[in-house]
């Protein structure tokens, strides 16, 4: 028998069975950086740069899922506070289950509390757009791409800026 599943805020003690749970998720994908899993490497740097704004885990009787929201600059700045959600990581046996989703819908309401006025990330438009995310028009390292969105956590936001996205200096380090 399983526990009641548990959002919560990732600690120290967490770490371990993080990068494991990311390294599991992504490990079909092959993606490998000095035989490591390159999102599990991407957490790992992020962690400990200090660049996780929210960094949440998905609890059963372990830790089954986990998502990181580290932070952007826009240049030039338009003083707002946002972030890059990445990963999302759910172990294989429990993925199609409303853990992702679980996730989401806590990440999103975190970096809301912790006054972020908008979300970006990388990954499949059918997926993301039921939590409300579009794809951006706002520049970023990955170019024009259906696949890189956007939030508006306040509404509006980023209508109209000409701006550039930069992500955290991990994501550059890995070239992700």
């Amino acid at each position: 028998m399983t526990m009641a599943l548990i959002v919560r805020d990732a600690i120290n003690k967490d770490l371990d069975s993080i990068y494991e749970v990311v390294s599991l998720a992504f490990k079909e994908k092959q993606n490998l950086r000095d035989e490591e899993i390159i999102e599990a490497r991407l957490v790992k740097e992020l962690i400990k740069n200090n660049d996780d704004i929210v960094n949440l885990v998905v609890e059963d009787s372990v830790i089954v899922g986990h998502v990181l929201v580290s932070p952007v600059t826009l240049e030039p700045d338009a003083g707002l506070s946002c972030g890059q959600v990445a990963p999302l990581s759910v172990l294989p046996g429990f993925q199609s289950k409303g853990i992702g989703c679980s996730l989401m819908q806590a990440v999103i309401e975190k970096s809301k509390k912790k006054g972020l006025d908008a979300l970006f990330l990388l990954g499949d438009p059918n997926y993301y757009k039921k939590f409300g995310f579009v794809a951006s028009a706002v520049k970023n390292a990955y170019g024009p791409s259906e696949y890189f969105q956007e939030l508006e956590l306040k509404a509006g936001c980023l209508e109209s800026l000409n701006v550039h996205v930069h992500l955290a200096p991990a994501f550059i380090r890995l070239e992700l």
